[in-house]
């Protein structure tokens, strides 16, 4: 018997890694004798590192980097495929879980740290790099990033400017010449779910800023800025990727990569199970278990949970999801794969208490299932 237990993170409880092993846990005691393969896994957002080097034997280089505000901060990517790979997530160092909420200022935000780690990955000499678009604090349009990489802005007065949200509206020039240099014999590849254009109701500013401390005023501004420079890049480039789905990803990260650097932007599960080569390890399987923290009808956009469906209803493999929580329309996903779904969170409890005995409540729910699966068997 050979079970596969490929879940996502239980956000702020536990890791993918953390989860998968407390599934085999409760598991193990009651089919000892099976063949458990561990592959936690990200959907191209925060985690996606930890859960790709844990399932492709890679190794976390760590880093000092600029955060959203310009304060230096530890930080880390990962190196796969014989260290000719990268995986960088922009939250290691731009994110928002680096900025206490008293300290937020969306204006001066800038995603300059996020270049120094692909920087840093490149002086390694990695040849391909995996870019994890997602919990940005950023609303720069990516500048920050770039500036990091070598280009340079210039305003009105043929002065290079600081590369921070506030700036965004002076630039009138810009030399990028220094990419290809740096970029030379190097592929990208863009993990990226959000599907919003650079600029308008539906665009990074207007969705995403306020939770990033946004006010409505400053929203307007970041919003009219990232349109004056969509017009100045297309002007240059022969080619607006401002409507482009994603252009908006991480406050408009999304199009700095797709301007400047012409890196496409893929659904980050696809990514992340293309290189892991899950649906290898899928397809001979008895049993997929898979989770995430939340399971409600926004699961059926197409993250971690939909991607392994796909696999799972292609190859006719039994699958079982347990999430710590289930919200309103977790059923619709019965429809998309899944056989059955479970949760583990005891009732009446704190998030607090949740949070403290959520390794326990798994391993004790996963050892309930495997229970009635040996009851079943026999």
């Amino acid at each position: 018997m050979t079970i596969v237990i490929a879940p996502d993170s239980y956000k702020e409880s536990l890791s993918a890694i953390e989860v998968a092993k407390s599934i085999k846990n409760g598991f193990k005691s009651i089919f000892p004798e099976a063949t458990y393969i561990l592959s936690p896994l990200g959907d191209g957002g925060e985690g996606t590192v930890s859960s790709m080097i844990y399932s492709m034997n890679g190794t976390l280089v760590k880093t000092r980097v600029q955060n959203a505000l310009g304060e230096n901060i530890d930080s880390f990517y990962g190196l796969i495929n014989n260290n000719n790979t990268a995986v960088i997530e922009m939250a290691a160092a731009s994110g928002l879980e680096h900025i206490k909420e008293e300290k937020r200022n969306i204006m001066k935000s800038s995603t300059y740290g996020f270049g120094e780690l692909i920087l840093h990955a490149i002086h390694k000499g990695v040849k391909h790099l995996i870019l994890c678009l997602g919990g940005s604090a950023t609303n720069d349009a990516g500048i920050g990033m770039l500036q990091a990489l070598g280009v340079k802005f210039y305003d009105k007065n043929k002065l290079e400017i600081k590369s921070d949200a506030s700036n965004i509206s002076k630039i009138i020039a810009f030399d990028a010449s220094a990419l290809d240099k740096t970029f030379k014999n190097i592929t990208i590849e863009v993990a990226c779910d959000v599907q919003n254009p650079l600029c308008g109701e539906q665009g990074a500013s207007y969705i995403f800023a306020k939770q990033k401390g946004a006010s409505v005023e400053e929203i307007k501004i970041l919003d009219s800025s990232l349109e004056s420079f969509a017009i100045l890049c297309a002007r240059t480039f022969k080619i607006d990727y401002s409507k482009y789905k994603g252009a908006g990803a991480a406050g408009g990260l999304g199009f700095a990569l797709l301007s400047f650097l012409e890196a496409p932007l893929v659904s980050g599960i696809d990514l992340v199970l293309e290189n892991l080569n899950l649906e290898d390890k899928i397809k001979n399987a008895s049993l997929l278990i898979t989770g995430e923290g939340k399971i409600d009808k926004q699961t059926l956009e197409g993250k971690t949970i939909m991607g392994l469906a796909k696999l799972s209803s292609k190859h006719k493999i039994k699958t079982i999801v347990i999430a710590g929580c289930l919200g309103e329309g977790y059923e619709l996903i019965l429809k998309k794969g899944i056989d059955i779904v479970f949760d583990c969170t005891p009732i009446n409890s704190s998030f607090s208490l949740l949070k403290q005995n959520a390794k326990y409540n798994l391993e004790q729910t996963s050892n309930s299932i495997a229970k009635c699966l040996k009851m079943n068997l026999d």
